[in-house]
């Protein structure tokens, strides 16, 4: 698993769901039992990040000392008397138990609802209750929409509208053409009415001697 340490510093200081002093240890199967210490505890999101304690109670430099990730886990309530007002955080595939000791009952059960409702897991089985609600209420699922959605291209989509017309659109009607298309230019050279020849004479057969002058 990749982390990124920068962007878990920085995630470690966003507003945190549940945070609080709480003692904590980690019991390995088959090897004797730590001892308690005191953290500060912060859940954000999914991650559970503890820090040390300086000698006021408050948290002691500016970087967690760990992570937890609260995913394939669970969390109950002890039931084996390892520690007063305590919980307990299990992983599938691990068998060590991280205890968490608590300073009043009410502390505790916070805790517990709220690891219980951080990972995506649980997030993802309420979508699907409130999915199931909605269709039972004659709603349409709105993931069942995105993926029918998704499965037409944007190319399919733009060939089926380039090749059936809209039909909230109306078709205008053909143009007709009414009579012989009329001419918007007429030439002053036309061969209805030629110049005579003799338009540049005068009336005695000769040359203009102005014309011929100029």
């Amino acid at each position: 698993m990749h982390v990124n340490g920068k962007e878990l510093i920085t995630t470690s200081f966003k507003p945190a769901t549940i945070e609080g002093r709480i003692n904590y240890r980690v019991l390995h199967p088959g090897k004797s039992k730590g001892n308690f210490k005191e953290f500060w505890f912060k859940l954000t999101g999914n991650l559970l990040f503890y820090f040390g304690l300086n000698n006021f109670g408050g948290i002691k430099g500016n970087e967690p000392i760990g992570v937890i990730v609260l995913e394939n886990c669970s969390v109950s309530f002890d039931e084996d008397g390892s520690g007063v007002f305590a919980f307990v955080v299990t992983f599938s595939g691990d068998q060590d138990r991280h205890v968490f000791s608590c300073f009043s009952v009410n502390q505790a059960q916070n805790w517990v609802i709220a690891l219980r409702q951080a990972s995506y897991e649980h997030l993802r089985i309420q979508v699907k209750i409130l999915e199931s609600k909605l269709e039972s209420l004659g709603g349409k699922s709105i993931f069942k929409w995105n993926a029918t959605s998704s499965s037409s291209s944007p190319s399919s989509t733009l060939k089926q509208s380039s090749n059936s017309a809209d039909p909230t659109l109306p078709t205008p009607p053909a143009r007709k053409r009414i009579g012989p298309k009329a001419k918007t230019f007429v030439s002053h050279m036309t061969d209805e009415n030629p110049l005579p020849i003799n338009s540049f004479t005068s009336d005695n057969k000769e040359p203009d001697q102005d014309l011929i002058k100029w």
